[in-house]
């Protein structure tokens, strides 16, 4: 099996895109308002009915965006409006909680990296970059929902194959 994408549900989509883009890198591929076509279609995202049904509410609708990496990875971005989004207490998105938390990301040059996020203004977890082992470098940081992202460098050439 292989990693097709991540959704992050935002409370700024405007805000999401800067992350994902002008941060980290990805080129915006998509953006749109989902239910986007009245019944299935070859360019229709979701249709109110599905739409309706994956949201488990009457009238879901979504700002959407897709963004991909130069590598491939795909991130998809939503802000919801029927039902209203509403942000995750900070508490809940830390560990100790069940639930996705944390999306790591590998680059080559974790330094530069890790100065382009703190100059960018994120929250990270420490004021450093942390060796793991002989494995490898990695920090974490927030987006600006509290939303764990954690980037990784290998160590010459390992790798967890």
């Amino acid at each position: 099996m292989r990693f097709h994408h991540m959704a992050i549900f935002v409370s700024d989509l405007q805000e999401g895109i800067h992350l994902w883009r002008d941060v980290m890198g990805f080129e915006l591929a998509v953006e749109t308002v989902i239910p986007d076509g009245p019944a299935p279609g070859p360019n229709t995202f979701m249709y109110p009915a599905l739409l309706d049904d994956i949201f488990k509410v009457k009238g879901a609708r979504s700002k959407m965006a897709l963004l991909s990496s130069p590598e491939g990875a795909l991130i998809e971005l939503q802000e919801c409006e029927v039902p209203a989004i509403q942000k995750t207490p900070p508490e809940n998105l830390r560990y100790g909680h069940t639930g996705f938390h944390e999306l790591g990301l590998l680059v080559d040059d974790i330094d530069a990296f890790f100065a382009k996020v703190r100059a960018a203004g994120y929250q990270t977890q420490t004021e450093y970059v942390w060796q793991c082992a002989n494995i490898g470098r990695s920090f974490l940081f927030y987006d600006k929902d509290g939303n764990m992202i954690q980037i990784w460098e290998n160590a010459g050439g390992a790798s967890w194959k």
